[in-house]
């Protein structure tokens, strides 16, 4: 078996399960807060089912990608100059990610209940925002390295 598929097969299949127990998770928490005993307001539970249904959608995109790029043979870790659709997918992941773990340590702890969706937006975006900025900016710079690196193999 060749070593550059092997990588590949193990980076790409591990980062796919890591996608997809992210949005099980998700989905296991809008089934927790939809049979909870505790009456939530409703766009208490809109939002989280919206967030959530965002997550699987970015998710299930992802893992798709992330598959599909465990198949292929080439040797290097090359991504499209004209797709950046992986790197937003990405970043996207990263910032719904962080709004998970937001929206579950408060559910966990309670705070849900007396939290409104105002509250949930703001966090959403104090910390959702800048996570999924920051992936971004550091996904593209080490995408402009490797493609560059790669241009530079293929010359020698």
């Amino acid at each position: 078996m060749n070593i550059h598929r092997l990588v590949r097969q193990i980076v790409f299949y591990s980062l796919a399960a890591i996608v997809f127990y992210s949005a099980l998770e998700a989905a296991k928490f809008v089934y927790l807060l939809g049979s909870s005993k505790v009456l939530y307001p409703i766009s208490i539970f809109g939002f989280s089912s919206f967030y959530s249904t965002l997550l699987l959608l970015v998710s299930y995109s992802l893992g798709q990608k992330f598959l599909f790029e465990a198949t292929r043979t080439n040797q290097l870790f090359t991504i499209k100059r004209q797709s950046y659709q992986t790197l937003v997918m990405v970043s996207l992941f990263a910032g719904l990610s962080a709004i998970n773990v937001i929206v579950l340590s408060s559910f966990s702890s309670g705070t849900l209940i007396s939290s409104n969706v105002y509250n949930l937006c703001t966090l959403s975006l104090q910390y959702g925002a800048p996570v999924a900025l920051v992936t971004f900016i550091i996904l593209f710079i080490a995408m402009i390295i490797n493609n560059n690196i790669a241009v530079r193999l293929q010359h020698h």
